[in-house]
């Protein structure tokens, strides 16, 4: 995970370690070492202060991005492993979702320590830009996501498209895109929907089956670019894997 700024790289993995980078000389500035299994995600804080990391261990850590001191730490609190873990884009809460079986997608307060909602059974999920709207993906439709009011746990709109298993979903987060949430899926698709009334905008055919996705930006006009990387061969990451080449979402 990128820092709000761009300029840290967090990294997790099977060292039990978070190592915080210099994203532009790769230098590893910190290593954030009590951990007890596999780092399994990582997300920062809005501001970059904190940092928050799920685990293999059952464990949520909070840390100081400066100091590497911890925070707080959730144990005790599910039963299966931390799938993963996103800070709200707007505060302090932090959105976290295990893995099998118990499959839960729980939303906590970091400073206080309080779970403020359960939504249920969840494999996927993604804070919308603004902090209030959520993107999930039950573990009983895999083809089908919705998006959900965090703080009631309403459900806003069902998007239904896609054929195939969904891998990843992900909202832009600025510019005339702000509106905009993309999902790749197994069935070789790209869609870009308008997050505020479910509707599908545009579908793309890749080929390849998407494992993931994410909107970067173009610093030079200022717009939002999709990039995807889909089932397939690559000769550095092994079988498996392949990169493919950004596309525009919105041409």
């Amino acid at each position: 995970a990128f820092s709000p700024c761009g300029q840290t790289l967090a990294t997790g993995g099977g060292a039990f370690t978070v190592i915080l980078w210099d994203a532009q000389t790769g230098k590893a500035e910190l290593m954030l070492e009590k951990l007890t299994d596999w780092v399994t995600s990582v997300s920062f804080s809005a501001d970059g202060a904190r940092l928050a990391s799920g685990s293999e261990d059952l464990s949520i850590r909070v840390w100081d991005t400066s100091t590497g001191d911890i925070l707080r730490t959730f144990l005790g609190s599910h039963d299966t492993f931390v799938f993963q873990v996103q800070f709200s884009p707007a505060d302090n809460r932090v959105l976290v979702s295990t893995g099998v079986p118990e499959s839960r997608l729980k939303l906590w307060d970091v400073d206080s320590g309080e779970m403020l909602r359960s939504f249920g059974f969840c494999i996927l999920a993604e804070f919308g830009p603004d902090g209030r709207r959520i993107a999930t993906l039950s573990n009983s439709d895999f083809n089908v996501f919705h998006l959900v009011n965090a703080e009631s746990g309403v459900v806003l709109s069902t998007l239904a498209s896609h054929t195939g298993y969904v891998s990843s979903i992900s909202f832009s987060v600025n510019g005339s895109n702000e509106s905009k949430l993309a999902s790749g899926s197994y069935d070789g698709t790209c869609k870009v929907w308008d997050s505020s009334t479910g509707a599908l905008l545009r579908t793309i055919g890749v080929g390849q089956r998407l494992l993931s996705l994410a909107w970067g930006r173009d610093w030079v006009q200022d717009t939002q670019r999709g990039v995807a990387f889909a089932m397939g061969h690559h000769p550095r990451l092994g079988a498996g894997s392949r990169v493919l080449e950004p596309f525009e979402l919105d041409a």
